[in-house]
């Protein structure tokens, strides 16, 4: 399958999750859905170890992965807590910020230069953020003080730090150490799984709580664990085949998708204005190419 085809259906798959993980998460908390949904993925993962052998790395990929999962996770988490709070045509668009964010640290701390190209891109973004709060009720600023400066989307900001780290790491193994990428997949979730669980002990959750939580949204639970298995996989395997900049341009339309289909079920307020949010920060992604 060609990898525009593989990205695309990452990008539809990681919609529908989106969408599926903002329902869920109105009766269930974001850490314990988190370590359920991780619980699961593995469980439907666990053939991986009879068809491929996942100890055959060398010390350093096992490094990579052990670091770049363990990112990941807590950068999942901090997706489903700004979900948990925050509308989904809001939040998720916050995900397409990753290449400016990439692209203006590189500036400040390795002396890149921006090129013009992404100086528009920079341009688009900005004004796709001041749309995803924008009112006529508030002043020019109100809508940048809201986003960056209000603390209402500061686990979706600070995830996008953390994914920009991850992607890297997902670069590094599948296609700069050969690593398969149902083997990454294995590994990543008994990470995640393991991170999550340890997490839970720490706030002294009960394991009763966990296990209700388990049994009362066990189907949505498995749904989410199956799409989210299906557009990682996908999006690996795009990443083997194709242009990493690209695929995560294509992949990055699922927030668009999230936010139309999930802001329209869920009936948020002012949807119009912040999808023509996110469809101008996903424009804006493809302009920052060469920076990814």
């Amino acid at each position: 399958m060609h990898w525009v085809a593989l990205a695309l259906a990452s990008a539809l798959l990681s919609a529908a999750a989106a969408v599926a993980q903002k329902r869920t998460l109105f009766r269930v908390h974001a850490l314990e859905f988190s370590f359920l949904v991780s619980a699961a993925v593995l469980l439907m993962s666990s053939f991986v170890p009879f068809t491929a052998d996942v100890l055959a790395l060398t010390p350093r990929a096992f490094a990579v992965l052990g670091v770049k999962s363990v990112v990941g996770g807590i950068a999942f988490l901090l997706v489903m807590l700004s979900l948990e709070r925050n509308p989904i045509s809001g939040a998720l668009p916050l995900m397409g910020l990753t290449p400016a964010v990439t692209g203006v640290l590189a500036a400040a701390l390795l002396g890149d230069h921006l090129r013009p190209v992404e100086w528009a891109g920079l341009g688009l973004m900005t004004a796709g953020a001041w749309a995803l709060e924008a009112s006529p009720r508030g002043g020019f600023w109100r809508p940048f003080a809201e986003v960056f400066g209000s603390g209402r989307y500061r686990f979706m900001l600070a995830a996008v730090l953390l994914f920009a780290l991850s992607s890297v790491g997902d670069k590094l193994l599948v296609t700069g150490m050969k690593v398969p990428p149902n083997v990454v997949l294995f590994h990543q979730h008994v990470v995640y799984t393991a991170v999550f669980g340890v997490m839970l002990l720490v706030r002294r959750v009960p394991a009763a709580v966990v296990g209700r939580a388990a049994r009362e949204h066990a189907p949505m639970v498995l749904a989410i664990a199956a799409l989210t298995l299906g557009y990682r996989f996908f999006q690996l395997q795009a990443t083997r085949t194709g242009p990493v900049a690209l695929v995560l341009a294509v992949k990055r339309s699922s927030i668009l998708f999230a936010g139309l289909s999930g802001g329209r079920l869920f009936a948020e307020q002012r949807l119009l204005p912040r999808v023509l949010g996110a469809l101008c920060i996903v424009a804006a992604g493809f302009l920052f190419l060469g920076r990814e």
